[in-house]
């Protein structure tokens, strides 16, 4: 496997709250990781969206320019890195190609029941600080990418790759 979590998480670490400092409208330092989770939350909305998992039910917008799948996935899996650093999580993250191969032997056909409970997952390991619902989170994200949307660790990994140089 091409996916080096380790070395995504090193790299991660140069922007931990370099951006940050960079908004306009400055966050107070108690409100970053949930400006964090809520990117993330975003982020898989836009993958919805990208993907046609759901069927609007209201007029959807034309945006100019959508992202390639694998460009989201990509910052989806960057925002779960950031958070495992903010939170001392970062033990969740390295998962080894046999963990990897793992998650496959369970296929979920219906997108939108993994994104669901993906969403709920984030929002019980916020408020309630459950660390066993991130990493469950992120496994299922993992196996979302890999299995579902038959997503290369080759794409994955460049699309990381190119996202962490261009922060």
């Amino acid at each position: 496997m091409e996916l080096d979590f380790a070395r995504y998480l090193r790299l991660s670490r140069t922007n931990f709250l370099e951006v940050a400092n960079q908004w306009e409208r400055p966050l107070k330092r108690d409100d970053l990781l949930l400006n964090d989770y809520l990117n993330l939350v975003q982020t898989l909305g836009e993958l919805m969206q990208a993907t046609d998992t759901l069927n609007p039910d209201v007029p959807k917008l034309l945006t100019s320019q959508s992202a390639a799948v694998v460009d989201i996935y990509g910052q989806g899996l960057i925002q779960f890195l950031m958070i495992s650093l903010k939170q001392q999580w970062t033990h969740l993250m390295v998962l080894e190609p046999a963990d990897l191969e793992k998650l496959g032997k369970f296929p979920q056909h219906r997108l939108q029941h993994q994104i669901m409970g993906e969403l709920t997952m984030l929002l019980n390991s916020y408020h309630q600080r459950r660390q066993s619902d991130f990493a469950h989170a992120w496994r299922s994200y993992l196996k979302l990418g890999l299995f579902e949307l038959k997503l290369t660790d080759v794409e994955i990994n460049q699309a990381v790759e190119r996202q962490l140089h261009e922060a």
